[in-house]
C-alpha cells in the first residue's frame, strides 16, 4: 500500500515549522541524516536525501514515517503537528555525558514556554528586542581572537576596556537573553528561535562562570552554529571558548596580569574584567606567557586551597533580567493580570512570582513564606 502523506490545512505555515522541529529533534540525537535513514530502512525504502528534504521543508514526511522519526526521536506525534515557533540549532554548554537525553528535552521544554512567553509580552508592549549594533552574520572565517577584536570595535570597546555586561552585549546583537536555574549540569545553550536568536543561562554557577559562559553562547551564534547541522564537536567547543576567553580579556592585557609573576595582580585582574583565574592560567600557558610547569605548579596549589571550585577574587552578578522587567511592566499598566502572564508561559502564577522575586535575589523558599508568594512593588 502506498504511504498515506499528511493533509494538513495552512500547509504552508505549518510546514516550516514541522521542518524545523525535525532537524531539531534529530540533532540533538547525535544522529546524521545518513543514519536516521539507516535505522528507518527496515520498514521504509527512504534516503538520507530525504531526510533531508523534510527538514528543509520541501517535502512533507508520510504520516507513518512521521510517526517512525517521533519514535526514533523520543519525542510524542503531535509534538510535531502543532503549530509554533521551535527552537532549532541548539548548542549546548554542559557535560553532555551526564544529562540524559529526556533530561534535555524536558530543560528545552520549559526553555520554550519561557521564551514563548518572553515574545508575547514584548509584543503587547510593543518593545520587541531590535539590535543596536549590526545585523548577525555567519562569521566562521574569522578566528576566535580577531572576532572578538571585531565585537570589541563594533561596541566601541578598546583592548583595555572590561565588559561591564555580556548579557547587555548579547542583547545590543539583538540577542534574547533568559536565566533558567537548574541542577542539571547544563551551563546554557544557545538557541535559533525563528529568524532571531535565544541564548538561556544557568545564575547558579560562579558570577565569573556566568559572563563566561554568555560569551560561549554569543560564539555560537556568530560563527553560525546555531544554523548549521554540523554535529558539536571539541573544535566548535575549543572555538568558543577561545572567543569567549578574549572578548573577556584580550592577550595584551593577559600578558599584563602575569606581570611580576604575583597572585595580587592577577586577583585584581579577575576582579577588573570579570574573568576567572583558571581561563587566565589556560590561555597563559597556551601563549606562553608563563611555562608549562609554572602552569602545572598553579593548578596544584589551586587544588590545594580549593580554587577550583571556589576561586578568590569578588566578580559582580551579570544578570539577565530584560523579560522580569517587562513582566513588571505589563502588569503595572494593567494590561495584563499575572494569570494572563502565566497563560502565556504555560506555568502557574506562583512561578511567575518566584521569577519577578529570583530576579531580585529572593530564593524562591523564602519567596514562598510570603502572604501569597506576592512580589516587591515599587511604591506608587
Amino acid at each position: 500500500m502506498a504511504a498515506r502523506t499528511i493533509k494538513l490545512t495552512e500547509v504552508e505555515n505549518v510546514q516550516g515549522s514541522l521542518a524545523s522541529k525535525l532537524k531539531s529533534a534529530r540533532t540533538l540525537t547525535g544522529m546524521s541524516t545518513r543514519a536516521v535513514a539507516k535505522q528507518l530502512s527496515k520498514g521504509f525504502s527512504i534516503s538520507h536525501a530525504t531526510i533531508a528534504n523534510y527538514e528543509s521543508g520541501k517535502t512533507v514526511p508520510p504520516i507513518d514515517i512521521l510517526a517512525s522519526l517521533a519514535h526514533l526521536y523520543d519525542r510524542p506525534l503531535n509534538w510535531f503537528l502543532e503549530r509554533s515557533q521551535s527552537l532549532t540549532g541548539v548548542r549546548y554548554r554542559n557535560l553532555k555525558s551526564r544529562v540524559r537525553s529526556a533530561e534535555l528535552h524536558q530543560f528545552e521544554a520549559n526553555v520554550q514556554r519561557w521564551i514563548d512567553a518572553y515574545v508575547s509580552v514584548e509584543q503587547r508592549l510593543n518593545k520587541t528586542l531590535k539590535s543596536s549594533t549590526c545585523k548577525i552574520k555567519n562569521q566562521r572565517k574569522l578566528a576566535p581572537d580577531a572576532l572578538s577584536r571585531s565585537v570589541r570595535e563594533t561596541l566601541g570597546l578598546s583592548s583595555e576596556d572590561p565588559i561591564s555586561s555580556v548579557v547587555e552585549l548579547l542583547e545590543a546583537f539583538g540577542i534574547r537573553v533568559l536565566e533558567e536555574p537548574t541542577d542539571l549540569r547544563i551551563d546554557g545553550l544557545a538557541a535559533r528561535y525563528s529568524d532571531e536568536y535565544v541564548v538561556i543561562l544557568n545564575p547558579t554557577v560562579s558570577n565569573d562562570r556566568v559572563r563566561l559562559n554568555a560569551a560561549h553562547e554569543l560564539a555560537h551564534v556568530l560563527f553560525g552554529d546555531c544554523d548549521s547541522d554540523e554535529a558539536e564537536s571539541k573544535v566548535m567547543e575549543n572555538r568558543a571558548f577561545l572567543f569567549a576567553s578574549h572578548l573577556l580579556l584580550p592577550n595584551n592585557q593577559l600578558k599584563q596580569a602575569f606581570t611580576g609573576k604575583s597572585m595580587v595582580r592577577l586577583v585584581q585582574f579577575k576582579e577588573k574584567f570579570g574573568i576567572s583565574l583558571a581561563a587566565m592560567v589556560y590561555r597563559a600557558e597556551k601563549l606562553n606567557f608563563i611555562t608549562k610547569d609554572q602552569a602545572k605548579k598553579l593548578w596544584i596549589e589551586f587544588s590545594r586551597r580549593g580554587w577550583r571550585n571556589n576561586e578568590p577574587g569578588y566578580v559582580r552578578p551579570d544578570r539577565a533580567t530584560r523579560f522580569e522587567q517587562l513582566v513588571e511592566e505589563i502588569l503595572e499598566s494593567g494590561k495584563m493580570s499575572i494569570k494572563e502572564v502565566s497563560d502565556l508561559a504555560g506555568v502557574r502564577p506562583e512561578e511567575i512570582r518566584d521569577r519577578l522575586n529570583l530576579a531580585i535575589g529572593i530564593p524562591s523558599v523564602l519567596a514562598s513564606q510570603e502572604d501569597e508568594a506576592q512580589t516587591i512593588k515599587f511604591p506608587q
